[in-house]
């Protein structure tokens, strides 16, 4: 096993746990959530960030239009942290093994039409299951090319 496959495995592990820690994001959105548990008005903590109170309410309003490092900022300014994370909504490996499969039928689908075998069934179980662990062993970028 290669490091990055350690190490794919140890971030599933952290991917699982992040999975069920994840809470639904408030209707409002979490920087209005926030800021009125805190008590604290648009005009303070727009003061607080060194923006004015409508740019407050509007990034309020469009808060999945912030750039990061406004979000980093307010999170400060609100006392809070701001988590960025890309959680795979299955785990990797399977992402990866379902990828190499869509492309090994590809490159069976092309073997086919250029063979002129569109009535042959050459797409057997162990044909694919060979192209699978070909591509899987090999450079897996290719994987994600459009076109072979």
């Amino acid at each position: 096993m290669d490091n990055k496959s350690i190490l794919r495995r140890s971030y599933q592990k952290k991917f699982d746990t992040l999975k069920k820690a994840v809470i639904d994001r408030p209707q409002q959105g979490w920087l209005k959530t926030i800021r009125e548990f805190l008590g604290m008005t648009t005009t303070q903590l727009a003061q607080k960030i060194g923006v004015s109170q409508p740019r407050v309410v509007n990034m309020e309003k469009n808060e999945k239009n912030i750039k990061i490092s406004t979000m980093e900022r307010i999170a400060d300014a609100l006392n809070c942290d701001f988590f960025y994370a890309l959680i795979p909504r299955e785990k990797i490996d399977d992402i990866i093994y379902n990828q190499a499969r869509k492309k090994a039928i590809k490159i069976l689908d092309k073997v086919n039409q250029n063979m002129g075998l569109e009535n042959q069934l050459a797409e057997t179980k162990e044909l694919l299951e060979d192209i699978i662990k070909e591509l899987l062993d090999s450079n897996i970028s290719r994987i994600w090319d459009k076109e072979d």
